[in-house]
């Protein structure tokens, strides 16, 4: 084996050692079709910088699904009183989910309502919440963000070519978020 392909062979073992971060595919979490895309990059489509996705157009209540197609381990960090209009709970985010990739990558659900069906699990499109105003909210919605390293970036819904008024009905395709 020469210097070059042990090079190689190197730089494939970190990395799997590592695990390199994947796409995922995530649909709409609410199964309503009024659910409907109000923020992406700027808040309410055209306010300050938010470099996210708020999911609105349905009541405080409504549920809401695991968007991640495929089985995720959904982390719940809880606690807050169910509310559709906004408490400063857990730093602003209210109750909510993460599921953790690699390379410093997660995906979060903010401002649900916990209920029944709430918990830290692994799933595939299970129910796990109401959609809610826990957190810095002023009305009912999700937010759902992709961070690296605690910053939001916004290239896992533009692919998708999601945008303001966009459909967030379950059965569609809203981003591919990194992992």
């Amino acid at each position: 084996m020469n210097v070059k392909t042990m090079g190689r062979a190197a730089a494939v073992l970190v990395a799997g050692l590592a695990g390199a971060a994947t796409a995922a595919t995530a649909n709409g979490p609410v199964c309503n079709t009024a659910a409907t895309v109000s923020s992406t990059t700027y808040y309410a489509c055209s306010g300050s910088s938010h470099t996210a996705l708020d999911i609105g157009g349905v009541a405080c209540g409504e549920p809401f699904y695991a968007p991640l197609v495929g089985s995720y381990y959904y982390k719940l960090y809880g606690g807050c009183a169910a509310t559709c209009t906004g408490n400063t709970c857990n730093g602003g985010a209210g109750n909510y989910y993460v599921v953790t990739g690699t390379s410093g990558w997660d995906f979060r659900m903010l401002h649900l309502i916990t209920d029944a069906y709430s918990a830290s699990k692994t799933c595939n499109g299970c129910r796990l919440g109401q959609v809610g105003g826990t957190g810095s909210a002023t009305s009912a919605h999700v937010h759902l963000d992709n961070r690296q390293y605690g910053t939001r970036k916004s290239s896992w819904y533009v692919s998708a070519g999601t945008t303001c008024g966009s459909s967030a009905y379950c059965g569609n395709v809203i981003g591919y978020p990194t992992l």
